[in-house]
């Protein structure tokens, strides 16, 4: 918001130096080498790159930290909780209008030609837009709380958007997946700036109908019931034709290269800083003897630590002290995560299923909890047996047998919580709304915590914010609870 506020007042004051002149400055400033008209291919394919690529503290490591799945051993304010307010403008500046755009242009029937054509079928460079635009949106909001929506992209004209109440935001993105999912047409050409899917619009369809059930889940603290708006919701991308993501080949996954700008987010930061934590290392082992930092009731060795570990037989380092070694200990697997190609994933099999077990437990469908659980366990091991050079599929029945045992003594909500906190890692930023939500597994806060000894709910408002859209800044922030701009204060769907 603040580049937009600098490219205004720019622009006011060149007027103020001209005011009192008229003068024709002819095509002076038009770019007669640049294109006449967008190129929405390109505008789709730098969306999800950036998107997708986007690196640093804030934007991709901090989450990782907040569910205890890295500690930190030199620079330890994120993993302490300090209260510091972070951007978001990349989203606000360069992802989500990238992505208006695309739609814009391709729902306005007087662009369409064989021009247009060539890039995809208007209807699905649009519908493939609209689903990218919601995932990018719902990070958003989970992230920060209520924040600029309807008002967001309205041009240089308005730079205090007011802020939407998250309530209203996912249901407008709801709303917006299911026309998406639904005008896509497989029978057409796919868009060519796709970079998940190579233009497959069907698994984009069964892309937002997997994002619907993880939607619909999220809110299932303000909307519990079986029959409410939250289950109408998760019930209705289930059962629709086009089908949800469950199996390895229908997974959303993000490939990388080594050209600096498109390599893995993980890769441009200094991986001496990060461990795996002691806590999620313990998990995997099952280690539950004196002094185990495992905050699940798993007591099975997981075999999907030989993907996630650059050694399965190393320790972690105990989360949330500001004076801990990193020297001996395990560390997130420079093999198929901390490099440039290493590809991530967007949305898995084994999410997709845990959420519909989860579904099934609140009442929700009529699908057996047991079997969605087992399968959700299994394919996460199918899943990353295909994306590493480790033999581990065929671990995965014991595993989730032993899980199901587990679940008999603890309870199905919470062995579904912790194997959800397994299988999304790395994806720190949907981990940590499952934590908040959830609250499975059972973290405790770090001990040398620098807010006031909560893990944090939210990232702090962008500094600007409480200066340069004041009124809309403090909407935003009396809609928390409690109304502070405070990393501990909680979001709508975060229900104490």
């Amino acid at each position: 918001m603040k580049k937009v506020l600098y490219i205004l007042l720019s622009l006011a004051l060149a007027q103020g130096f001209v005011a009192c002149d008229t003068v024709d400055f002819g095509d002076m400033n038009e770019n007669q080498n640049g294109p006449a008209d967008p190129y929405p291919a390109g505008l789709l394919a730098g969306a999800i790159e950036n998107y997708s690529t986007v690196t640093g503290r804030s934007y991709f490591l901090v989450p990782t930290l907040l569910v205890q799945y890295q500690s930190q051993v030199t620079y330890t304010d994120e993993m302490l909780y300090a209260e510091s307010p972070y951007e978001w403008e990349n989203y606000y500046n360069i992802i989500l209008p990238a992505l208006n755009q695309v739609i814009a242009y391709n729902l306005n029937e007087d662009n369409h030609g064989a021009e247009l054509e060539a890039q995809g079928a208007p209807v699905n460079q649009a519908g493939v837009a609209m689903i990218m635009k919601a995932i990018v949106m719902k990070r958003v909001t989970d992230t920060w709380g209520d924040v600029p929506y309807s008002q967001a992209f309205l041009g240089l004209g308005d730079v205090t958007p007011a802020y939407d109440k998250q309530e209203d935001i996912y249901k407008a993105l709801i709303e917006e997946l299911q026309t998406a999912r639904d005008m896509l047409d497989p029978a057409l050409k796919g868009p060519i700036g796709d970079l998940i899917y190579g233009g497959n619009v069907a698994k984009w369809k069964q892309l937002a109908n997997s994002v619907l059930l993880q939607m619909a889940l999220q809110m299932s603290e303000v909307y519990p019931a079986a029959n409410g708006y939250a289950a109408q919701v998760f019930q209705e991308a289930l059962a629709h034709p086009a089908g949800v993501i469950d199996d390895v080949a229908e997974e959303a996954w993000y490939t990388f290269d080594e050209v600096a700008q498109y390599q893995n987010p993980f890769n441009p930061n200094r991986a001496r800083d990060y461990f795996l934590s002691a806590e999620f290392v313990d998990a995997f082992q099952g280690d539950t003897g004196e002094g185990s930092l495992n905050p699940t009731s798993n007591d099975t060795f997981d075999a999907r630590l030989y993907v996630y570990s650059t050694d399965a037989e190393l320790d972690g380092v105990p989360y949330g002290y500001n004076d801990e070694s990193g020297s001996g200990r395990a560390q997130v697997s420079t093999d198929y995560f901390w490099n440039a190609t290493a590809p991530l994933p967007m949305m898995t099999a084994s999410y997709t299923y845990l959420n519909r077990a989860e579904a099934a437990v609140r009442g929700w469908t009529t699908e057996d909890a047991e079997e969605m659980l087992a399968k959700g366990i299994v394919m996460s091991f199918v899943t990353w047996d295909a994306h590493s050079e480790e033999d581990i599929a065929s671990e995965g029945e014991a595993y989730a047998a032993a899980r199901l045992e587990d679940a008999e003594e603890v309870g199905m909500y919470q062995v579904i919580g912790e194997e959800k906190w397994k299988t999304l890692f790395p994806q720190g930023f949907d981990a940590w709304a499952e934590w908040r939500r959830t609250e499975f597994p059972v973290l405790y806060p770090a001990t040398d915590y620098l807010n006031d000894g909560q893990i944090p709910r939210r990232y702090l408002y962008p500094a600007e914010e409480a200066t340069l859209n004041r009124e809309n800044y403090a909407a935003g922030v009396g809609a928390l609870n409690p109304a502070t701009d405070n990393n501990t204060a909680r979001v709508w769907w975060d229900v104490e």
